[in-house]
Parts: C-alpha cells; sequence; structure tokens
C-alpha cells in the first residue's frame, strides 16, 4: 500500500485505507470537505493522484504556464505576471472558464514556492472574490513515485449556487490531475529511454 507516503503527508486525509488503495490503483481521488468555518462557507476540495514520476519532473509540468493550458480543463490562458529572483514565489494571471453555467473569469495569485514539495497560492487580484489553496508532493521512501495532494478554496463572488461551484471542481479535477500524471510520465519515461541509448 502507500503507507510510506502517509507518513510524509501533511494531512492525513490520504492516509485513510479507502484512498490509499485509490491511489494504489493509479485513480484520482476527490473528496469535498464540509465547511466549518463560517468565513468560507462554500467549503472546500481536496484531490490526490499517484504519479510515477520524482517531485522535480512533476514540478517542472505543474508550473510550465505552457504545459498546463492544455491539460487543466477550463485554463484558457496563463500567464507569468511577476516572480522572486530565487525562485521562491510567484505571481500568475489565470484565464478559466470553468463551465458553460458559469462566466469566465480572469485572476492573478500568489504562489510561494518550497521546490519541489509544495506550493501555496492565494488570489491577489481579478474577478475571483477568493481563491486559495496548496500543492502537495510526497515522494515515496523507496523513490518510485510520488503522491500529488491538492487543496483548494474557492469563492467566486457572485451569486452562484454552491452545488454548482462544487460539481466543476469535482468534474475538471480528475482530469487535470490525469493530465498531470500523463505528461509527467511521459516525461520520465522518455528521459529513461534517452539515459538507456546513451553509451
Amino acid at each position: 500500500m502507500l503507507q510510506s507516503f502517509a507518513l510524509a503527508a501533511q494531512s492525513g486525509w490520504i492516509a485513510d485505507p479507502a484512498v490509499e488503495r485509490q491511489l494504489a490503483a493509479d485513480q484520482v481521488v476527490v473528496t469535498t470537505v464540509a465547511a466549518v468555518d463560517p468565513a468560507r462557507p462554500r467549503g472546500q476540495i481536496r484531490a490526490a493522484v499517484r504519479i510515477r514520476a520524482s517531485p522535480e519532473a512533476i514540478w517542472s509540468v505543474m508550473t510550465d504556464c505552457r504545459q498546463t493550458t492544455l491539460f487543466v480543463p477550463g485554463l484558457k490562458g496563463c500567464r507569468h505576471v511577476a516572480g522572486a529572483a530565487d525562485g521562491s514565489w510567484e505571481d500568475i494571471e489565470h484565464e478559466v472558464h470553468y463551465s458553460w453555467l458559469l462566466p469566465a473569469v480572469r485572476y492573478v495569485v500568489h504562489a510561494r514556492y518550497d521546490r519541489p514539495h509544495r506550493i501555496d497560492f492565494r488570489r491577489i487580484s481579478g474577478d475571483l472574490k477568493e481563491e486559495e489553496g496548496t500543492w502537495r508532493l510526497i515522494e515515496a521512501a523507496d523513490a518510485s513515485a510520488t503522491v500529488v495532494e491538492y487543496e483548494v478554496y474557492v469563492d467566486p463572488g457572485f451569486w452562484i449556487p454552491q452545488f454548482l461551484v462544487v460539481r466543476s471542481l469535482r468534474k475538471d479535477l480528475p482530469a487535470a490531475l490525469a493530465g498531470l500524471k500523463k505528461r509527467a510520465e511521459n516525461a520520465t519515461a522518455a528521459v529513461h529511454r534517452r539515459d538507456a541509448r546513451s553509451p
């Protein structure tokens, strides 16, 4: 099972045996966290996937705007606005069309990096009222794979029933994480093939 991942996780939900089984079966796991904070009535979404690649290989894919627009549903634009010279943070503009039921939105997030293990991000300007979340990359003890864990809170700031926001995220997150998994594993396999051909 994935005990070696669970011991390293900062949040305990992926240690649940049912979640471990799904991750071991290469499934994307998505769950809704009930709202416990009155200031955040829409609740949160958590997701995770197991990827046969190193945290660094996954990081290279997930922080590359040119690639993310190709596999993240609804992401129509991604642009680097500003960043630290040491790579510790970055401001990124996103243009997202969550659903045909919802209007397209444009906003900027501030992302703080602990490469290649964690990204904390929050909305700093634009159409959304609030978006805040975390990416965690948890490598197995034998370095055979990495569990990518994602948690996000979104409040669009305009009147939309909570179930529509949650439904859109629950629909798009599996596709986004499956796309990340495919690209990172393909890139890793290509490196292995190239290394195998080297004298």
